[in-house]
């Protein structure tokens, strides 16, 4: 090989290797834009915090936060002093104005609930069975429901989902195929197959709520709502007994006031 051959290859290899250099170069700055935007977005994801939620009482039971419109209910006595043998006074729940409607005797121990009042528009959930620990809701056609006879518009349904992920009511068609299984939501899978918002554990005799299971209601005069179940303990223990004191409620909800479907509440 002579001389200028070779210096000729060099020059070729050179060439070569600015250009592909030169190539890299350029796509590393052409992907520049792409890391900083993709590091920008982490960034941001990252500086973006949970939104402390402020709660304004309302009554003993009862705080709202402002933000979003969602009721918290806390430490609401069902119907205390019972216990299974005796059985449990059902307990009649209105959404709107976040009240027990059942009487009181003289002793502030709940009363069973005229008749009459159980076929009117004035309740939208009850609680009821065992502990308090079954919800059912206000249809006046629907034989199973303790407003049958009466006016009440009211469905339900148990969905797999987190309480903010829920964002909309699911269609009538949605609701009328889970009442034709199940009118109540309590025990999961008792019976077998039934939805429910909590685990009972035949050991300790405990309920425990699940975690990401909302219920959607309508209400007695037509409108939606959804309900998280968080606890029927007082005080909400992490670990309760059988001797822990229940029932006493403790959810939330957000009850949809302008009739639509829109149950959005995440801030």
């Amino acid at each position: 090989m002579n001389k200028n051959h070779k210096m000729n290859n060099e020059a070729k290899m050179i060439k070569n290797h600015r250009s592909t250099s030169a190539c890299r170069h350029l796509g590393m700055i052409l992907l520049l834009p792409v890391w900083l935007a993709v590091f920008t977005a982490c960034s941001e994801d990252e500086d973006i915090q949970p939104r402390e939620v402020e709660l304004t009482p309302i009554d003993d039971y009862t705080s709202i936060d402002e933000a979003s419109g969602v009721i918290h209910i806390r430490n609401l006595p069902g119907s205390v002093g019972n216990t299974f043998s005796s059985g449990h006074v059902p307990v009649f729940f209105n959404l709107e104005n976040h009240k027990i409607i059942n009487p009181y005797d003289d002793e502030d121990i709940l009363k069973e609930l005229p008749d009459e009042r159980k076929k009117s528009n004035d309740w939208d959930i009850a609680f009821t069975s065992i502990y308090n620990s079954y919800i059912t809701i206000n249809n006046g056609s629907m034989e199973d429901s303790p407003g049958f006879g009466g006016q009440g518009l009211g469905k339900m349904i148990v969905i797999d989902a987190l309480f903010d992920e829920v964002e909309q009511a699911p269609s009538n068609e949605e609701f009328d195929a889970f009442m034709a299984e199940q009118a109540a939501a309590g025990w999961e899978d008792f019976p077998p197959g039934d939805k429910g918002w909590y685990f009972y554990s035949l050991d300790s005799h405990v309920m425990s709520a699940i975690t990401g299971v909302t219920i959607v209601v309508r209400t007695a005069d037509g409108r939606y709502a959804k309900i998280e179940m968080q606890s029927l303990y007082l005080d909400s223990p992490d670990n309760p007994t059988v001797n822990t004191p229940a029932p006493y409620f403790t959810f939330r909800y957000y009850l949809q006031s302008d009739g639509s479907r829109n149950l959005a509440t995440r801030q």
